[in-house]
């Protein structure tokens, strides 16, 4: 921030006699609370924004915070630094961007703050000059918040938009060989799968869905990522649906008890199948081959790309309810391995625990490499119960795996996990700050253990 922002704060806001500033700081504390209803009444009155925003969130968190705002941008005279209140706005902007609010709904909201603020001000009992005065007041404060608000939302969604540009280059030029097969078998082991319990079972009841697969998974969080624009990619998407919601109900339904049915539903799957394959073939050998996007030690994903890996999953969550979950790891007294031994085996070692954590989760979570000696996982339709078991397999893992640092040398060492379940709030950076709040708690409890986010439960290693 330039010293010219403040100096332009402190005009704006400076040029009203003090008395005309305390009665403008008076009058909006006094109706705080009001101009917040009003304010989260015509945001929530939005079909755009009903994404993002719900009763609970505003009456919980939100509310309250529109309240503080308003008292701290007309606190004029509480000897408050103007370099601080532009900050605060600026970090209100950065905050819209990633939670992606529309700006022209941020605008209308201030405008409606604005005309209440100034119809308060009219009815009340200051002098007729005086009432101009803080009008005026108002009008240039409230425009250079929303100005800086602006500027700082603007910034951040160019950053953003790099971000997710860069994340789909890497995505889409990544190993597509190995991908391929790898996904390929996926499909395959899922077609055995099904068959193996139509053949086996006298009725199969509920046939294992293909959406749910390991393959389903990869696609949906990343597969579509990946191949994004690809022509294939809507006739797979409705491949996989005419499988799960028509020809798996019918094979585990009464079709089962009609041999000839079963067999000609069966045939049917298999031709679903053997075009999927084909599609996927098809729509890998077009992408190119080239690394980029990895971090260079662990081999895992940069840190880089995880704004725009959250924001995806978010956007997932909303259209289908399913839970996301950030596992932030940090290797106990990693600092001993490098000074014991050198940083060189600490490097060998960090790619050893990379491997650890990779080994643990499914085709479709994300693992990165966060930061020095920190990791991060995301874990996708997960539930509660689940983010508790990788987390602890995580740590079992790597507490009982002996670390080979090079020259016949071994270690073992041991991880503290912080978890933050997803608990609807837009923010993606807010699901990593949680996650970084229970790392915290699981190390200042001793290391070797995890902690869930704004919950008591700690687990500890033996």
């Amino acid at each position: 921030m330039s010293s010219h922002d403040a100096a332009r704060w402190r005009a704006a806001t400076g040029d009203a006699p003090a008395d005309v500033r305390r009665a403008v700081a008076g009058l909006v504390t006094e109706a705080r609370a009001d101009l917040a209803d009003a304010f989260y009444e015509h945001m929530l009155a939005s079909p755009e924004a009903a994404v993002f925003l719900d009763h609970d969130a505003v009456q919980g968190r939100l509310q309250p915070s529109m309240q503080r705002w308003l008292t701290d941008l007309f606190e004029f005279d509480a000897g408050k630094p103007a370099e601080a209140v532009v900050a605060l706005q600026r970090h209100i902007g950065e905050v819209h961007a990633r939670t992606q609010v529309p700006v022209h709904l941020v605008i209308q909201g201030m405008r409606l703050l604005k005309r209440r603020i100034v119809d308060l001000l009219r009815s009340s009992a200051m002098d007729r000059s005086d009432v101009v005065r803080a009008i005026q007041l108002v009008g240039d404060t409230m425009d250079l918040a929303l100005e800086h608000m602006s500027e700082a939302f603007a910034r951040s969604i160019e950053r953003t938009v790099r971000n997710d540009e860069a994340y789909r280059l890497y995505s889409a030029t990544q190993n597509v060989g190995t991908e391929r097969e790898r996904q390929r078998a996926a499909l395959l082991d899922w077609c055995q799968d099904v068959l193996f319990t139509i053949q086996t079972s006298d009725r199969p009841g509920e046939l294992p869905r293909l959406g749910d697969s390991e393959f389903g998974l990869w696609l949906a969080h990343k597969g579509v990522v990946m191949l994004d624009g690809a022509p294939e990619l809507v006739p797979i998407t409705t491949s996989i649906e005419r499988i799960d919601d028509i020809l798996l109900p019918r094979l585990a339904g009464h079709a089962f008890d009609e041999p000839a049915v079963r067999r000609e539903l069966i045939t049917d799957l298999q031709r679903e199948v053997d075009a999927l394959r084909f599609l996927l073939t098809t729509l890998f050998d077009r992408q190119q081959e080239l690394e980029g996007g990895r971090d260079q030690l662990t081999r895992l994903l940069n840190r880089r790309f995880l704004p725009a890996v959250l924001t995806h999953e978010i956007g997932l969550h909303r259209r289908r309810s399913q839970l996301l979950a950030v596992l932030l790891a940090d290797v106990d007294h990693f600092k001993y391995i490098n000074d014991a031994h050198g940083h060189d085996a600490g490097d060998i070692a960090l790619q050893q625990i990379a491997t650890v954590l990779g080994d643990q989760v499914r085709a479709g979570d994300f693992v990165f490499r966060y930061g020095g000696d920190e990791l991060l996982v995301v874990l996708v339709e997960t539930t509660p119960t689940a983010a508790r078991r990788v987390a602890e397999a995580i740590r079992v893992r790597v507490e009982q795996t002996d670390l080979s640092l090079g020259a016949g040398r071994t270690t073992r060492t041991t991880l503290s996990i912080g978890i933050a379940l997803f608990d609807g709030h837009p923010d993606p950076q807010r699901l990593v700050t949680r996650a970084d709040g229970a790392l915290m708690e699981a190390k200042n409890r001793g290391r070797n253990r995890w902690a869930v986010a704004d919950e008591l439960e700690v687990a500890a290693g033996g």
